[in-house]
């Protein structure tokens, strides 16, 4: 199979060759890479023969700038193709439509998502307090009586909205846009969840409180969090069992997980539990 170091062997230097990133991720039609400060010159030949290497791509970018904000934006520079961050990405038979300029999205989670949805039951009451542009709550449909969905970034819950409207699921789902911390409290809604997505690994563990409120017994939750290779995963279920204590809540541990990785030995987490 041809890569794209071999693509490239004749138009980058062998020191150039080592500095390249040959993995990055594919969102819709939008290949999205990591350029290196040293190869910033040689960035648009690089785009060219990613999307010669792959025919479903039509854009290319670049990575900017780390992820930050409240609405947990990572901006990226058009390089390569047409001029557009906007795409319709396809994932476990849904579409969704997003803008990577404007929400956050990755698709690395993919297997992710399907683990918590298989684990849906019929009937269930679910919430989603991170939900970006509807990728973990569409699919929650399926079997949910009825998924919340939640975000702060106004962008995502368009876009979650028309993703819903896409994928006739509009009817299974409310979504709110604003802080879910002022949403649950201005809805009223207390123990009346069948499970939880917490899906905001750098701060979930400030809205446990919100979780707990919202949760009825025997309620599954889906904590996401990042961790240090040496402590996986003690601190996470530290953090879990000390805020379950402060607010008189008792749960069990059904087991933990890594999704991926932040930086070199820092872990996208996840530990479900259950509340008792």
């Amino acid at each position: 199979m041809v890569t794209i170091k071999d693509r490239l062997k004749d138009k980058l230097t062998d020191d150039e060759i080592k500095l390249l990133k040959t993995s990055f991720d594919i969102v819709g039609d939008i290949a999205q890479l990591e350029i290196p400060e040293e190869l910033e010159s040689k960035e648009k030949i690089i785009a060219e023969t990613v999307m010669k290497l792959h025919k479903n791509v039509n854009v290319v970018v670049k990575k900017v700038g780390a992820t930050s904000g409240e609405e947990r934006i990572r901006p990226v520079k058009i390089i390569a193709g047409e001029n557009r961050s906007k795409t319709i990405h396809r994932e476990n038979n849904y579409e969704f439509e997003l803008d990577l300029n404007k929400v956050y999205f990755t698709p690395r989670l993919v297997t992710e998502r399907k683990r918590v949805v298989s684990q849906i039951k019929e009937g269930e009451i679910v919430f989603d307090l991170f939900a970006g542009v509807g990728v973990f709550s569409i699919p929650c449909t399926k079997k949910a009586e009825k998924v919340i969905a939640i975000d702060i970034n106004s962008d995502a819950v368009r876009y979650m909205k028309e993703n819903a409207m896409r994928n006739k699921v509009w009817s299974k789902m409310e979504i709110y846009e604003g802080d879910c911390r002022k949403v649950v409290e201005e809805k009223n809604f207390e123990n009346c969840a069948d499970r939880i997505i917490m899906n905001l690994p750098m701060h979930s563990e400030n809205f446990l409180d919100v979780a707990f409120k919202i949760a009825k017994k025997d309620c599954v939750i889906h904590f996401y969090t990042f961790l240090e290779e040496s402590e996986l995963f003690e601190k996470g279920i530290k953090t879990i069992k000390d805020s379950a204590e402060k607010h008189g809540k008792k749960i069990e541990i059904l087991g933990n997980k890594t999704c991926g990785q932040l930086a070199p030995r820092i872990y996208r987490t996840v530990i479900d539990f259950k509340v008792l």
